[in-house]
């Protein structure tokens, strides 16, 4: 559901779309070195890695699981879109340029010329055209 006030917008991010790719990464890493292990040292190496990499699996999905969000507001953007992304905040006075590309969104920074991008996936086609039209709008209230 998505949330607007006055210059504030928020669009959450369901957490099936940010972490089940981490799921899949993790499971495959976990196969493969099951795989390595029993065919080297034999099923008792091959248990000792399952044992091991899920249990280290599970708790780095409960450390880095929060929630997923884009968020607009009169000082600046700030997302944390997928399991293997950070928060990142970004301050409207920071921005040099905006760039709006099919799938993501550029920030060029000043002084550094750092190129920040906010990936869209996660968002369905109507919240990426509405954060493309807040980001304008607060943009140009910001400048003028």
């Amino acid at each position: 559901m998505d949330k607007t006030l006055m210059d504030n917008l928020y669009l959450p991010i369901s957490k099936k779309r940010a972490e089940f790719p981490a799921l899949i990464v993790l499971a495959i890493l976990c196969f493969v070195g099951w795989a390595f292990h029993y065919s080297i040292l034999g099923w008792e190496a091959g248990l000792v890695w399952l044992g091991v990499t899920i249990s280290l699996s599970y708790w780095l999905f409960k450390k880095r699981s929060s929630p997923y969000f884009v968020q607009s507001n009169a000082e600046g953007i700030s997302f944390h879109l997928h399991f293997f992304s950070s928060y990142m905040m970004i301050p409207w006075k920071y921005l040099q340029r905006i760039d709006y590309l099919e799938y993501e969104i550029n920030f060029m920074l000043k002084e550094t010329a750092q190129v920040v991008s906010l990936a869209t996936s996660g968002l369905n086609d109507a919240q990426t055209e509405q954060l493309k039209e807040h980001i304008s709008n607060s943009i140009a209230n910001h400048k003028g």
